[in-house]
């Protein structure tokens, strides 16, 4: 995975790391620590990053655009433009751009590591 940020390179604009595909949404590093990873998902309209789950890690999840569905465990939030969500250790979830022709953008923290990612 493509990590953006650095120790060289502390300061970017997160417009510098949005990038939206046709087929799958994409997920880059923008920091990876030795505790902690924190990611950029861009999900086109449509697009959604699939239900899993991280057995060891708790996730924090904030939507820095766009609007859609959060899943998390058995609740399914209305997301929009500056909402936060917290997925607890080993919780089902996964993020949905519902809207028709608006990307979404969203930052995500996860923590411990190692983040094992297990499919639902």
């Amino acid at each position: 995975m493509e990590i953006v940020g650095s120790k060289a390179k502390k300061h970017f604009n997160l417009k510098e790391a949005e990038e939206f595909r046709e087929k799958f949404f994409l997920r880059k590093r923008l920091f990876e620590m030795s505790d902690m990873h924190f990611n950029i998902y861009c999900i086109a309209a449509g697009q959604e990053n699939p239900l899993h789950r991280h057995p060891g890690s708790d996730e924090i999840l904030y939507f820095v655009e766009g609007t859609g569905e959060c899943v998390c465990g058995e609740e399914t939030y209305d997301v929009k433009t500056g909402d936060l969500v917290f997925v607890p250790k080993d919780a089902p979830h996964a993020i949905r751009n519902t809207h028709k022709s608006e990307n979404m953008v969203c930052i995500l923290a996860q923590s411990p590591l190692p983040c094992v990612h297990v499919a639902v």
